[in-house]
């Protein structure tokens, strides 16, 4: 069957309307060049990595013995999550203010609003018991997912019936539910997960994490607990499912007053996770967390050790495995065990789906009062109504942010983006250009764990298939275990057995070259030869799995391993086989962006020929509603360079930019694009290349080709 195919592609050939480039819906099948679908190639590349990640964090976990050893790995746990999330900020004024109150038989209801940062509002709702006089054990809840917050169904039952038990409950809306919902990412998704994918997004290129934003918000609210005459300071517990079990588990690394732990439906075992194929969220997403032998999604507990801690999860929980909380759990018992204290942890496991459903919310009612004070034998909850969301609004809109003078979560973004970004000076000399180029290719291979220097990759070259005017080989490169990359090598007839080489790179693979038909042939007669690859989790291995996370959790980003993948295409093609006078590579979308990279790091490259580029990393962070997110993260690049410092690093080298994009896809404005790139026009010219660099905006059609064509007419 696939030779087959060959003979289809090969007769196909000959007339340059080539229908294996000039086709837009020509089969995928007639590109193909592995012998076995690689579908799963990231699957299992990612998977074997995280497994011996895994395999080693247990062995450390099997040393422990003593209390001391247990509250070493605590201190290495807080340490750490500190150092990927960012310092936290300094306390300010919570300027707290109660907008309203609502009157109920056994308990009252205050409507309250406070800034967890000058001018960053939380909304919350305060249940105070009545008929519990002195001061009172509180709850803090955090809410998952649930778009309308503070008032989602669950939410009020949980809130009003710890008061009906004597607890103060403070209920927080998170960001982007509740009376925080920010209506434009709605078409991004489900809120608040779409407000967290877009400003997760924007806040890991600048250097902070959405963690920080959401944590702050939970311990500036256990300040506010703190601050009422009716909480005792010394009783604090908090609880939430799902998001609000994550916030229940990642605070308290960072809040020595919380007393009593119940995360509902989030605690796991990451390697269970990835064996069950799940993503996760940009705010629980910690850069390199595995290589340190931490796995976050439950480590956090082990700071709380031995407070009192209950872990209630579900039979039938499709985004936390039950394998991976009995996991965790047989090592929190340990942990708890070595203090002393086994019987302040406990694992629940009710027979439901992903939910914080009523049997759960009497187990945590009865951990609570057992723990903080009260008869456990209280913990049915009732039947009771709930509130209408309107009547529970703290804002008269309905909507905190509305209220004048309020900061959203994208204005903390450009905020810290604009207080850490970090300073480049001129290059106008040689001298310059060797400071700069060291600087930068630093920082590129440590923000991408990139090793050096990358070595020439595998090679298997399979027979070659001729054509008039011209000759076909796959190739498949292996630029490292578990990886490969299949291409198509194209040579013009008589080719010999030296002149240029084009590195083809597109977001969809080599099948992209289909639709690029005349252009390609145009090459080709140009006496040019063509590499066309797929980069790693594009074309035949794709899908990437960027949207898992995994790769960044496990510190082998994606990202930084596409960038290897073209320095190793470039030294292929350098090797004998290639023998190249010149390479240059013509790289359209994302895959642009790691070509400019690769090219930053290795001196292999004569030119680039870029379409429909980012223009800069500043641009997808500045603009409201990105168009990009996982495919572009490079965790904290804005705090090391933009694209602008990688263009002067490519000087005098001859680079060509064909309708670059915003950060919002739109066609980028020449006023915009001579701003940006104002300081790579100058390093051109002081290094007398000025010609070398160069802008197309608004091309299309053969206007477009012809743009194309004069890049490579030398």
């Amino acid at each position: 069957m696939k030779n087959s195919r060959l003979i289809i592609l090969l007769i196909c050939l000959p007339c340059f309307h080539l229908p294996v480039f000039g086709q837009e819906h020509r089969s995928a099948a007639e590109f193909t060049v592995l012998d076995q679908p690689a579908d799963r190639m990231m699957d299992h590349y990612l998977t074997s990595i995280i497994d011996s990640q895994f395999a080693l964090r247990d062995s450390l976990l099997g040393t422990l013995k003593t209390t001391a050893d247990w509250d070493r790995r605590a201190q290495v746990i807080r340490d750490s999550i500190l150092s990927w999330t960012g310092p936290l900020p300094e306390k300010t004024p919570l300027n707290a203010r109660i907008t309203g109150r609502l009157e109920r038989e056994d308990y009252l209801i205050e409507k309250i609003v406070f800034e967890s940062r000058p001018s960053f509002p939380v909304s919350a709702s305060l249940y105070l018991p009545k008929g519990h006089p002195g001061r009172r054990a509180a709850v803090l809840n955090v809410i998952g997912h649930s778009a309308e917050g503070k008032a989602t169904g669950h939410v009020q039952r949980r809130s009003i019936s710890q008061a009906k038990k004597g607890f103060v409950a403070l209920t927080i809306d998170g960001i982007g539910q509740g009376e925080r919902r920010i209506a434009d990412y709605a078409s991004y998704g489900s809120l608040p997960g779409s407000v967290h994918r877009v400003v997760g997004m924007q806040a890991f290129l600048s250097g902070t994490h959405l963690f920080n934003f959401m944590v702050w918000d939970a311990i500036r609210a256990v300040d506010y607990l703190c601050t009422r005459p009716e909480v005792d300071s010394e009783r604090i517990g908090i609880t939430g499912t799902s998001g609000g079990g994550m916030m229940t588990t990642y605070i308290l690394p960072f809040e020595p007053r919380i007393e009593v732990a119940v995360p509902a439906c989030n605690p796991n075992t990451w390697s269970y996770r990835v064996h069950a194929g799940l993503a996760t969220d940009h705010e629980q997403v910690f850069f390199s967390s595995f290589t340190a032998g931490i796995d976050p999604r439950g480590d956090p507990l082990f700071t709380h050790v031995p407070k009192p801690l209950l872990i209630n999860a579900t039979t039938d929980d499709d985004l936390n495995p039950p394998g991976g909380v009995w996991a965790l759990s047989t090592w929190l018992y340990r942990a708890y065990a070595a203090h002393g204290a086994p019987d302040r942890f406990q694992t629940s496991m009710v027979k439901a789906p992903h939910d914080y459903n009523r049997e759960q919310r009497e187990v945590t009612y009865a951990w609570m009062l057992k723990w903080l004070g009260g008869d456990p034998a209280d913990f049915p909850e009732g039947d009771f109504p709930v509130e209408k969301e309107e009547d529970l609004r703290c804002a008269p809109s309905g909507n905190v942010y509305l209220e004048e003078g309020s900061l959203e979560p994208h204005d903390l973004v450009k905020s810290f983006l604009d207080q850490h970004r970090p300073g480049w000076g001129a290059v106008k000399s040689a001298e310059d250009l060797r400071t700069h180029r060291e600087r930068l290719c630093q920082s590129i291979k440590y923000l991408l764990r990139i090793e050096d220097p990358t070595t020439a990759p595998t090679a298997e070259i399979k027979a070659p298939r001729w054509f008039a005017g011209g000759k076909l080989t796959p190739v498949i490169l292996g630029p490292e275990k578990g990886i490969v990359l299949p291409g198509v090598w194209l040579e013009p007839q008589n080719s010999s057995e030296r002149g240029p080489v084009v590195l083809f790179l597109h977001d969809e693979g080599k099948i992209a070259l289909a639709g690029k038909e005349s252009l390609a042939r145009a090459l080709l007669d140009k006496k040019f030869r063509i590499l066309a690859v797929d980069l790693r989790g594009t074309g035949e291995t794709a899908p990437g799995l960027e949207d898992r996370f995994w790769d960044f959790l496990a510190g082998k980003p994606i990202a930084g391993g596409r960038v290897t993948d073209i320095c190793a295409c470039l030294e292929w093609l350098k090797s004998k086989k290639a023998n190249p006078d010149s390479i240059y590579i013509w790289a359209s979308g994302v895959s642009g962006l790691w070509a400019v990279l690769a090219s930053a790091i290795s001196q292999g490259v004569s030119g680039l020929i870029l379409e429909d580029l980012l223009c800069s990393f500043e641009s997808a962070v500045s603009v409201r509603l990105p168009a990009y997110n996982q495919e572009i993260i490079v965790p904290g690049v804005l705090r090391h360079f933009d694209l602008p410092q990688v263009f002067q690093a490519l000087a005098p080298r001859k680079v060509s930019l064909v309708n670059p994009l915003m950060g919002d896809k739109s066609p980028a404005l020449k006023s915009e694009l001579d701003r940006t790139y104002s300081r790579v026009k100058e390093t051109y010219q002081a290094l007398g290349a000025g010609g070398a660099w160069s802008v197309a905006t608004g091309v299309s059609g053969q206007r477009k080709a012809g743009v194309i064509l004069s890049f490579f007419k030398d």
